[in-house]
């Protein structure tokens, strides 16, 4: 009894030991797992991507072409606007190589419930129609750059189209001299026929006032492409055309001013072809201090942002909101540009 006793007792002790022991294995597994994925996560970003979750609003911002730089500032003005208001901005464009365009965004927003919607309008009449759906869901929308008064939307931020053709107009009458046969204005979105815009009407109106009777020809052109290369052959058939390249070049978005400025290089034709800019990448900010590119606009990205959240948030608290909020084109040229962008002269 006590020999039968004695090894009951052990494989007791033995079962004990291996429970014990198995307990200590998975306890040891869940614990590195645990510490392995909380490691994985912290380097992949997730952990602050989860953090969005808790915010009590959620904004979608749409654009045409995230790529540039223009749009990267507005949206972290924009973001910045929001989180003070625990809200959040999610980022959308049509070249971010998902597939969607920008009614494919609006209409994801719409079936998610998004508070808030902050759209560049490209023009398009179905786009229009998504912006009255997103009002009709009860989903404020704010137009920015370009802007669609006959929908639903509640405002819009940017300057007026009549405003920047005298902006630009001015500055073309600027750089007229008895060389200049042709104007050529590329256009950065789809509105339809350009030349019966205000842009382009104002524009022609200050090259007819400063021609003397020289008989400029004023022509536009549309940028529809998403795609740097495609943009950079028009642009090269362009310098390449039968008749020469014009002798002044207005750009109306970043990366069409930056595939000119390089095509001016490339062709040798610095000096004989003057590009009215668009916004102050490193790229562009350069080609100014140097005097390759007499002059570019800007606009103020941080107030355009801020703008177009404040506006979301007056509208959800009082129920109305401005219908417009102005943003003024400013144009930079060599003697002034170091002193309107003082951060990237800093690091030159």
């Amino acid at each position: 009894m006590t020999k039968n006793g004695g090894t009951m007792k052990k494989t007791g002790n033995r079962e004990t030991a291996l429970i014990l022991l198995g307990i200590f294995i998975v306890g040891f597994f869940v614990f590195f797992t645990n510490n392995f994925y909380k490691s994985v996560w912290e380097k992949s970003g997730l952990e602050e991507a989860e953090e969005t979750r808790n915010y009590d609003k959620q904004y979608e911002m749409i654009v045409g072409s995230g790529k540039n730089e223009f749009w990267q500032a507005v949206y972290e003005s924009a973001l910045e606007a929001a989180q003070e208001h625990d809200a959040y901005v999610q980022f959308h464009a049509r070249d971010m190589g998902d597939g969607y365009d920008e009614i494919d965004y609006m209409e994801i927003s719409i079936a998610a419930g998004a508070d808030g919607i902050i759209l560049e309008f490209n023009g398009e009449e179905s786009l229009k129609a998504e912006i009255n759906k997103a009002v009709e869901a009860g989903i404020p929308v704010i137009t920015i750059m370009s802007d669609a008064p006959d929908s639903s939307r509640q405002s819009f931020v940017g300057p007026n189209d009549y405003q920047v053709g005298q902006a630009y107009g001015k500055q073309i009458a600027g750089l007229l001299d008895e060389k200049t046969k042709s104007v050529l204005v590329l256009m950065d979105s789809e509105n339809g026929n350009f030349e019966k815009s205000q842009i382009y009407s104002q524009i022609s109106t200050a090259v007819m006032e400063e021609d003397h009777g020289q008989k400029i020809d004023v022509k536009a052109e549309s940028m529809t492409s998403d795609n740097k290369f495609d943009i950079e052959e028009v642009i090269r058939s362009i310098f390449q055309a039968p008749e020469g390249p014009p002798q002044i070049l207005v750009c109306m978005d970043e990366i069409t001013t930056e595939c000119a400025y390089q095509a001016m290089i490339d062709f040798n034709m610095v000096g004989e072809i003057k590009i009215i800019g668009y916004y102050v990448s490193d790229t562009i900010q350069k080609a100014v201090e140097k005097g390759l590119i007499p002059v570019t606009s800007t606009l103020d990205t941080a107030k355009m942002g801020k703008n177009c959240v404040e506006a979301l948030w007056e509208f959800e608290q009082e129920g109305r909101v401005n219908s417009y909020y102005n943003v003024e084109l400013q144009f930079l040229t060599k003697e002034d540009i170091r002193d309107a962008m003082p951060t990237d002269s800093g690091e030159e």
